[in-house]
């Protein structure tokens, strides 16, 4: 027999599994079977722990790459995951100058609860949802929503980046308070570890957007322009 909090996660999974959203991934995210660690669990080459999984572990429905006029940069100098270097953000803000290589994943606003919770803090509980369908429909009109939940996680920010097929495409990053904190030096600027760069590369050269000297070319570029 199912306790209530068994139930709560039972009843807001099942809601949220009806409604589809494209995760944009814009880091080693954009590398198929590094995500697919998000869905399924496991790890890849260069991942120093492993990951969970969600607990709906089908594959996206679909798969397909857009750009965006936002900058990628690359900050903090350790993780868990991949150790030291620096790993990939996004500036929320878009600049027409600006352009990020995203990979977009179709996966149920469920399965983006659950990814959301593996890029912050999977010690949280969860009994009820961290992006539920009020966000949703919120984030069309205010373009992003810091998740309080998660607010000790360095991606809580969930950015809205327009439709694809009408529907909602999200991603998620630092909040705007950390850009600044970025560019004052507060919090540092790093460059990837080789490791995690060539899950980058990896993304953009298998996914047929870049070559591989084009792509090491644009991280090189993202992690040395200054913010």
């Amino acid at each position: 027999m199912l306790n209530a909090d068994e139930v709560n996660s039972s009843l807001w999974r099942s809601k949220l599994s009806k409604t589809d959203i494209w995760y944009a991934g814009f880091g080693s995210n954009m590398w198929k079977s590094r995500f697919f660690c998000y869905i399924e669990g496991g790890q890849v080459i260069g991942m120093k722990k492993l990951c969970s999984g969600s607990v709906d572990r089908n594959p996206p429905k679909e798969t397909r790459w857009k750009t965006f006029p936002h900058r990628l940069f690359f900050g903090r100098d350790f993780t868990q995951t991949w150790g030291p270097g620096g790993v990939a953000f996004l500036d929320p803000r878009s600049n027409s100058e600006d352009k990020a290589y995203m990979c977009l994943y179709k996966i149920t606003l469920e399965q983006f609860n659950d990814v959301l919770l593996q890029e912050n803090v999977p010690d949280h509980d969860m009994n009820s949802p961290l992006f539920d369908l009020n966000a949703l429909d919120s984030i069309l009109n205010e373009g992003s929503i810091p998740v309080e939940a998660v607010k000790r996680g360095w991606y809580h920010n969930v950015v809205y980046l327009g439709k694809e097929d009408d529907i909602p495409i999200l991603t998620m990053t630092c909040p705007l308070s950390a850009i600044e904190s970025f560019k004052s030096g507060e919090i540092p600027l790093c460059a990837p570890s080789k490791d995690y760069a060539d899950t980058l590369v990896r993304g953009l050269v298998e996914g047929k957007q870049l070559s591989e000297e084009e792509a090491t070319t644009y991280i090189q570029v993202a992690s040395t322009k200054p913010l």
